[in-house]
């Protein structure tokens, strides 16, 4: 007796639930051989790669349910984790303003935001902290042409912290220009 894809799909669910992957795999792999774009086969394909750490694997499974169906908040929530995962961060603000212009709210989507921002501000901070162990290093060592330049370079891209255009002010001091002192104190 065949089982029809609705039948497969349910089999597939329950031995995925039941922990057999490989199960699982197959009732998926013969769904996706019926319909390559059946959307909860890839989505459940997917959600299989990432189970035994093949989250790369994944994402073409993920991206083609969402292709077809972008009205399941999980889909999105799987890719988008499974982006996360992997370090891809601005892809994954991507699908975020992807799913949110799609209409995607809720607690899920909630999450996941705060995590990217929370991952963006550790980025920033590390990158500003490197910025600021150069600079220092130059100016400690009597570099300071090379630090003023190297500070100008780098202090718009850190527009809020203050600690940029202060380590532009010390220098300035120490290369005994007063007047952009005064600049980079105001900042």
């Amino acid at each position: 007796m065949e089982l029809t894809l609705d039948q497969a799909l349910q089999k597939g669910i329950e031995a995925h639930k039941a922990g057999k992957a490989q199960e699982a795999d197959r009732y998926y792999t013969a769904i996706l051989k019926a319909n390559p774009k059946h959307p909860d086969a890839n989505h459940n394909m997917g959600t299989l790669a990432v189970g035994v750490g093949k989250v790369e694997a994944a994402l073409p499974f993920f991206k083609t349910a969402l292709e077809v169906n972008q009205t399941i908040v999980q889909y999105w929530l799987s890719y988008l984790d499974a982006l996360i995962k992997l370090d891809r961060l601005d892809e994954a603000k991507a699908v975020l303003n992807q799913a949110k212009s799609n209409g995607a709210k809720g607690d899920g989507f909630d999450q996941l935001e705060i995590l990217l921002f929370e991952s963006a501000s550790s980025d920033d901070d590390q990158a500003n902290r490197d910025i600021l162990e150069k600079a220092i290093d130059l100016r400690e060592n009597g570099k300071y042409d090379e630090a003023i330049s190297f500070l100008t370079k780098n202090v718009s891209k850190f527009p809020r912290d203050a600690n940029i255009p202060a380590a532009l002010s010390h220098c300035y001091i120490l290369y005994d220009n007063i007047d952009k002192t005064k600049v980079y104190i105001d900042k």
